[in-house]
């Protein structure tokens, strides 16, 4: 055993066969998208048997917590609630295998960068809201002009809604319209924005693409909007996604109804019973044929990767595990993230060698059966050529730590082992972790031990893993006795990393700086439309963000879906019923009344 897998040992990980891989099928690749290739498993399937009639789909969520309730995607932030709210809420757009908008959505796009203008058209004239009302272009601008509304209470209003002419005066006071938007007809509107950016060509970039039932809200005042129960997870809840709320049982469970008015046609299953299903519980479950689909824990391969009754496909992941700091506060008299000038963590040689002490190749092979994959920028390499494939990242390289930490002044006064603060005295650093799995549970305590091998002091804050939503509201609040956090970021399709911006609530470090800021709107400039200044530009984004260590890129990842044989027409392709998106559902059918058992 090399040191790394000796320690791992000790934290008492059983240590499973990467070899394994070798027997869980060849590399897959796809016309679907670059995202799609060199996967572990194969990308889509279609079983044997011929469909019922209608049918119930079981759906599990694997996830340690509870839903919030929250469904509309202008309000939701956490990946649970997106699962159960993507099958009543849709956004505006489709888009192809490469993540850029086409016209499969309710809407499509048109770019006219010389008058920076943008127009989004119905691809429809007789849609209708699940309820039967009919959906218009009024229902898009009233959303985008409600989220402006100073008692708008989530996070998604950002640069894409500041960026369209007019939206500051708007918010001011100033002006009772948006003078950048202009209605041409019921199904066509025109954006005048202050700047073209590249990221408007992606799904979720930088084009407002959310889409609120006007005749529902329009008599709610939007500070109210979070309590309605038209935005939780009732009855009442109206959306343009494939199916209806039929039951909920509060924080774990919701069964759907089929859309007879989704746009694409009304589901062949009847129903859809989307339940919340623990990481610990999930492989006897689907061994059972109690579920029909599960995203299954990597770090259990070895106990379901052998399953008769499932067909197991693969997905590179659009989210990264990364390691990031508490840098100051969120000031929101300006709307901008501030920094403290004595945070902590503000030294970047420190924060540089925490993360030259972390063995994340051998982690992801011993702990992950290897579909955990070192992350060696914050742009991953599911965003294909703009990914810097020749950056290294932060390779485990401990005496490069100890290095920086000797020239950043951080040294072992007393000879104990463990490093003092520059001033000689004691120096600790708290960090919080969310609540997984047990092989995460495993991986933050080999973290601290790795650490503590370079001479740091670093102890979780409140001496253990926190439950997600409680996580998330207290590094997002900079809780003042938090100096690091453990967080995981979903990227959606659109690689601008606003994340990382100076006004963006998501960036939960509150980090800042002129050179990160001047490249980010280099990515963001008109300029950046051509492909190869864009790629320039990413190059220099990615390789400042390495030099500043404001975020610690650790981990990207396949995800392996479990398909009951039951199931006909299901893919993992990027647009598809996987994921708990909308896309497929009017394909999906099951061959059964029930889920086939091992």
């Amino acid at each position: 055993m090399n040191k790394s897998t000796k320690m791992l040992t000790r934290a008492g990980v059983a240590l499973l066969s990467v070899a394994a891989l070798a027997a869980c099928g060849s590399k897959s690749s796809s016309s679907k998208g670059a995202a799609e290739a060199n996967l572990s498993f194969p990308a889509e399937v279609t079983h044997e048997g011929s469909a019922i009639k209608g049918g119930q789909f079981k759906y599990a969520v694997v996830a340690a917590s509870a839903t919030t309730g929250l469904m509309i995607d202008e309000l939701r932030q956490q990946t649970v609630d997106t699962a159960f709210g993507n099958m009543v809420d849709i956004s505006m757009f489709g888009y192809d295998g490469s993540r850029k908008l086409d016209d499969s959505g309710l809407a499509k796009v048109d770019f006219d960068t010389e008058a920076k203008k943008i127009t989004v058209t119905l691809t429809g004239k007789d849609y209708k809201w699940s309820d039967g009302e009919p959906f218009t272009i009024d229902d898009y601008l009233f959303t985008i002009e409600k989220m402006a509304d100073k008692g708008y209470t989530g996070v998604r209003f950002d640069e894409k809604f500041t960026n369209i002419v007019g939206m500051d005066e708007f918010v001011a006071g100033t002006a009772d319209k948006i003078s950048g938007i202009e209605k041409v007809d019921d199904y066509t509107a025109v954006l005048t924005v202050k700047e073209m950016k590249p990221s408007m060509m992606y799904a979720g970039g930088a084009v407002p693409s959310y889409v609120t039932p006007k005749h529902l809200f329009k008599d709610i005042p939007v500070a109210d909007w979070e309590k309605s129960e038209y935005a939780r997870a009732t009855t009442k809840i109206v959306g343009m996604g494939p199916f209806k709320v039929k039951e909920v049982v509060n924080g774990e469970s919701i069964t759907f109804e089929a859309n007879e008015h989704y746009f694409k046609g009304k589901p062949k299953v009847d129903s859809l019973k989307m339940d919340i299903v623990s990481p610990d519980t999930i492989v006897s479950e689907m061994k059972a044929g109690h579920y029909d689909v599960a995203d299954m824990p990597v770090d259990q391969l070895d106990s379901y990767k052998n399953l008769t009754n499932v067909t197991l496909l693969g997905q590179l992941e659009s989210s990264y595990e990364y390691l990031s700091f508490n840098f100051g506060k969120y000031d929101e008299a300006s709307k901008k993230n501030v920094m403290n000038p004595d945070a902590k963590m503000n030294d970047a040689k420190l924060r540089q060698a925490m993360g030259y002490a972390l063995d994340t190749k051998t982690a992801g092979e011993k702990l992950y059966n290897g579909l955990y994959h070192p992350a060696t920028s914050l742009i991953i390499s599911f965003f294909g050529d703009l990914h810097d494939s020749e950056m290294e990242g932060f390779a485990y390289n401990p005496e490069k730590a100890n290095k920086l930490l000797d020239e950043a002044g951080y040294k072992d006064v007393d000879g104990d082992g463990i490093r003092e603060g520059k001033d000689g005295k004691p120096f600790k650093i708290s960090l919080a972790a969310r609540k997984r799995t047990e092989a995460n549970e495993a991986l933050v305590q080999q973290y601290l031990a790795w650490w503590k091998e370079v001479g740091l002091n670093v102890e979780l804050y409140t001496g253990r893993t926190i439950e997600l939503n409680s996580f998330y509201d207290m590094v997002q609040a900079n809780d003042e006795n938090i100096d690091a956090y453990l967080g995981g970021w979903s990227t959606g399709y659109d690689p601008m990393p606003n994340m990382w911006g100076p006004t963006n609530k998501f960036n939960m470090s509150r980090f800042v700086s002129d050179d990160n800021t001047k490249l980010l709107e280099a990515i963001g400039s008109v300029e950046s439309f051509d492909k190869k200044t864009n790629l320039e530009n990413y190059k220099k984004w990615q390789e400042n963000a390495f030099n500043e260590a404001f975020a610690i890129p650790l981990f990207e990842s396949e995800a392996v879906t479990a398909i009951n044989k039951r199931v006909k027409n299901w893919d993992t392709y990027y647009g598809s019923a996987s994921k708990a998106s909308a896309a497929q559902w009017e394909k999906v059918e099951l061959t059964a009344d029930k889920g086939v058992a091992e």
